[in-house]
């Protein structure tokens, strides 16, 4: 079976082609970079560009959507380009695979709930985000479930977690803790650290796309997310536990999503995925990672 990832280069998208390619599938990559995971065909593309995509897509049998603007602080200061890339974007994936008659599992976000109505937080509940990075990760996700209905693409969207693991963006709060506490510099957690995430690890997110690659499941969301909810101040301890350093506080983050516990049953029911990773083990492999 062929898949193409898109945004194969980035770090859910390298975690995710080895995770397929592990599972016999043959991936091609297209993102604006090349990929650097060994076996994997890449194309340097857009997926703004509809006819180029298209072409990418044709002789795929499943499209994994993960290529976003997913990096939330950019999302707020250029909106108009996470408009046109998580929404447009996701449009053109929704037309490239009804020419090519594939199916599309799509990389959506637990952070769509906005503030919780009930707990946990179950597929059911409204969506009411209110940032530009979830409203539009929510659009495309819709413009993608709209095709199914629609146009017969088949299409599964993965509400993921907060992820983690090796590879992250040098701005994640996993990598900002660890380096400065590695130098001995003060670490700084942005409000009082009670606030809580669901980190769920790329493998185990990995695993959540191979099933749904491999599934017939159509027309729905499923969230994946771990069941341990993890506060800031719980992560900074276990750094500073490794790398002792000064732990101070500052103001809270605009913008940061409420901390919602999200449940992950229908997944488990659906697609039999469940996490295998414990926090333990994420954080004993990214504090004893070879930084360089």
């Amino acid at each position: 079976m062929k898949v193409l990832v898109t945004g194969s280069a980035g770090f859910i998208g390298t975690h995710v082609s080895r995770a397929l390619l592990g599972d016999g599938f043959e991936v091609t990559g297209y993102d604006q970079k090349e990929s650097s995971e060994p076996g994997i065909e890449s194309i340097v593309g857009d997926f703004l560009d509809l006819e180029a995509l298209t072409g990418a897509v044709e002789g795929h049998d499943v499209i994994v959507h993960i290529g976003a603007i997913g990096d939330v602080y950019l999302a707020a200061t250029n909106p108009e380009l996470a408009a046109s890339v998580n929404v447009t974007g996701s449009t053109n994936i929704a037309l490239a695979a009804e020419a090519a008659g594939a199916r599309v599992v799509y990389a959506s976000t637990w952070e769509v709930y906005g503030e919780p109505a009930y707990e946990p937080v179950d597929e059911k509940h409204p969506c009411e985000p209110d940032h530009p990075y979830n409203i539009t990760k929510l659009a495309g996700e819709r413009m993608l479930i709209a095709a199914d209905r629609l146009r017969d693409v088949p299409v599964i969207a993965l509400r993921l977690g907060t992820a983690y693991g090796l590879g992250m963006r040098p701005n994640s709060v996993f990598e900002i803790f660890i380096e400065k506490a590695r130098k001995g510099e003060p670490i700084t957690i942005q409000g009082d650290g009670s606030q809580g995430r669901q980190f769920t690890h790329a493998r185990d997110i990995a695993r959540a796309f191979v099933a749904a690659a491999r599934s017939d499941v159509r027309g729905i969301a499923l969230n994946v997310v771990s069941p341990e909810m993890i506060s800031i101040k719980q992560l900074a301890d276990i750094v500073t536990e490794r790398f002792p350093t000064e732990v101070t506080y500052g103001q809270p983050r605009p913008g940061d999503v409420p901390p919602s516990y999200v449940s992950a049953a229908r997944i488990e029911e659906k697609l039999g995925w469940k996490t295998e990773v414990s926090f333990e083990e994420g954080m004993a492999e990214l504090l004893s990672a070879d930084r360089g």
